[in-house]
């Protein structure tokens, strides 16, 4: 049985947003919802906060749910890159999902896309996930 993701989904900028916490199970079934109210005064930690709140849950696979972010700037890319490195660091792999097309064109023209995995569907990140969770265990 492979472990459960952690969705991350970001309703908003990177920096200015809710941020919406799930696991996904083995059927990719949302679980244990939790929501983070925006908090001006902890950016970028709170999604740091977030990744670590997964990790003491044992979540080390993260689903970064990119659909409801219009443009990414420079701290956004950093941000992303912290928790990137965050995320290895824990023997686990991030990946981003859903990314409109300014910010996969951003991606693109810095060459982000050479470091993150990135899925056009919630759904297919979720089924990499999984899959490299069942390669990796045998």
């Amino acid at each position: 049985m492979s472990e459960s993701i952690h969705l991350i989904r970001v309703n908003g900028i990177i920096g200015k947003s809710e941020y919406v916490s799930n696991d996904l199970d083995d059927a990719g079934a949302r679980t244990e919802v939790t929501r983070y109210p925006f908090d001006p005064q902890a950016i970028p930690t709170d999604l740091n906060d977030i990744i670590n709140d997964g990790f003491a849950r044992g979540k080390t696979n993260v689903i970064l749910d990119m659909g409801n972010i219009p443009w990414i700037n420079s701290k956004g890319l950093g941000t992303l890159v912290m928790l990137y490195q965050a995320v290895k660091g824990h023997g686990g792999t991030l990946v981003l999902a859903r990314p409109v097309p300014a910010v996969v064109k951003l991606m693109e023209t810095t060459q982000m896309e050479k470091i993150f995995q990135v899925f056009p569907t919630v759904k297919e990140a979720g089924g990499f996930l999984r899959s490299a969770s069942v390669s990796r265990s045998d």
